[in-house]
């Protein structure tokens, strides 16, 4: 079960992350664990914008203007993927 993410939580993809764009989708390997993660369109619509550290509302906020849907199933499941990531060691946050 991952938790939800304060909305004033500062993340950013780990430098523990190689990424590589494939046809406009992210792989990604992680260093440490060497494991490797595909990311669809919406995990790499998200991975492109943790490049530069953002804090979590923000990154919800520019999420539901890209995309169409209820914004609260966005930012819900925005909060569980990058909870995901910060799991596998992937993301970082303050």
């Amino acid at each position: 079960m991952t938790q939800t993410i304060a909305a004033e939580t500062l993340l950013s993809a780990s430098p523990d992350a190689i990424m590589s764009d494939v046809d406009g989708e992210i792989m990604l390997i992680c260093v440490t664990s060497g494991r490797y993660y595909g990311l669809d369109a919406v995990g790499s619509e998200i991975w492109r914008r943790l490049q530069e550290p953002i804090r979590f509302a923000d990154l919800a906020q520019a999420l539901k203007s890209h995309f169409r849907g209820d914004g609260s199933i966005i930012e819900r499941e925005a909060s569980d993927f990058v909870s995901k990531l910060a799991d596998r060691g992937l993301v970082t946050s303050a």
